[in-house]
């Protein structure tokens, strides 16, 4: 899988976890590292793209699209 096509899924993914919630509706980086690690267990699919620190890609995207903040 691509990054690009990761970051999709992986931002569908997220909005699915967190309830449909609104994307006004911020989260926190911790709230971001469990969801990571849930994927990490349940759906490794998700990080099957190239790079050493897939935790830090995942962020950055749910930090860039709004979807968290960091404190």
């Amino acid at each position: 899988m691509t990054p690009s096509e990761a970051k999709l899924r992986i931002l569908a993914e997220w909005r699915t976890w967190v309830g449909h919630q609104q994307s006004a509706v911020s989260h926190t980086t911790a709230e971001a590292l469990a969801f990571f690690k849930e994927i990490e267990q349940n759906k490794p699919e998700l990080l099957s793209f190239d790079s050493a620190d897939k935790w830090e890609f995942v962020k950055s995207w749910l930090l860039n699209a709004g979807l968290i903040k960091e404190p």
